[in-house]
């Protein structure tokens, strides 16, 4: 019996490592539409607490063939602020954009992060992750000048 499960085994040959576009039908990531996206990070800010705000971004195909969207989801949500209605399956034609919103709702006044990510068949982004953030009404974020407070440049 078990030299028929191995001979069952190696006659289904190597599995399929291709990364596929979550959708179910196992289509392969591939092609090679380029994307654009407005926002490097997607700020939620002045939230007042106990309501909720969104923020828009877009995405624009720049190459010269089409653009695959495969999917776009919420990948980190630890404090349940962000919400997104998963996109999934669309085409953008070279120069056509479209148009997106995260919507933030604080049940604290404290900052919230979380992650987008884009899958689509951009080569170079084919699993873009937009960072997010939350930041409730009159919070000012940290200056990050890049500066550790080390030496002053004075004896």
């Amino acid at each position: 019996m078990r030299i028929v499960a191995l001979l069952m085994l190696a006659a289904c040959g190597a599995p399929d490592t291709t990364l596929t576009n979550g959708s179910g039908d196992n289509e392969a990531v591939n092609g090679d539409g380029r994307l654009t996206v407005d926002k490097t990070e997607i700020v939620v800010a002045d939230i007042v607490v106990g309501f909720s705000k969104s923020e828009s971004f877009t995405v624009t195909s720049v190459g010269t063939s089409n653009l695959r969207i495969y999917e776009i989801r919420l990948v980190a949500n630890p404090d349940e602020v962000f919400y997104f209605d998963d996109v999934e399956d669309i085409e953008l034609a070279p120069e056509q954009t479209a148009s997106y919103s995260v919507v933030a709702d604080l049940d604290v006044a404290e900052p919230s992060e979380g992650q987008l990510r884009l899958r689509t068949s951009d080569p170079d982004n084919a699993n873009l992750i937009i960072p997010l953030a939350a930041w409730p009404e009159g919070y000012v974020p940290p200056d990050d000048t890049g500066d550790t407070g080390g030496d002053t440049g004075t004896p």
